[in-house]
């Protein structure tokens, strides 16, 4: 009997859940990317709703926040524009939004060229996993945009 091997002879049903199985894991992976581009383009609107213009995204906004925090209630941020600060060119405004929370503005911070440098470190809470969006208001009227997803395991908006 240790010798004996078992044929299977796949049934009509098997193969149908296979073919179903498959088919579920392929939408899945398509449908999750799918909600990445479409959470992308809600944020990118947004930020259109509550600046009134269209950021874009920047390499000179630098926002610096651990990809996991424990609580989020002490989430650390740290923010840095690349910037002159001269008369002609100089960040105005930094907006800090958190999209999945209840108030979505998180942080805003007044920038005149007497600042010397557009930094700010300080911490914020989050609601749930979510990208946290970084907007800044440059003295010509343009919106420079930098965004980072954090994961955290409690919920700081109680």
């Amino acid at each position: 009997m240790a010798g004996k091997t078992r044929i299977i002879d796949p049934t009509r049903r098997t193969v149908l859940k296979a073919a179903c199985v498959s088919t579920i894991g392929f939408a899945t992976t398509t449908l999750s990317s799918l909600a990445i581009a479409v959470a992308a383009d809600e944020e990118m609107e947004l930020v259109r709703r509550l600046t009134g213009k269209t950021p874009t995204e920047s390499d000179r906004v630098r926002l610096e926040m651990p990809p996991v925090f424990a609580n989020g209630y002490t989430v650390p941020l740290a923010l840095e524009v690349d910037s002159p600060m001269t008369d002609a060119d100089h960040v105005r405004l930094v907006r800090v939004f958190a999209p999945r929370n209840p108030l979505v503005e998180v942080a805003g911070f007044h920038f005149t060229p007497r600042s010397g440098r557009a930094r700010i470190s300080t911490r914020i809470r989050l609601a749930q996993p979510q990208d946290v969006v970084a907007v800044a208001e440059m003295s010509d009227g343009t919106f420079l945009m930098a965004k980072k997803w954090v994961e955290v395991a409690t919920n700081g908006c109680a």
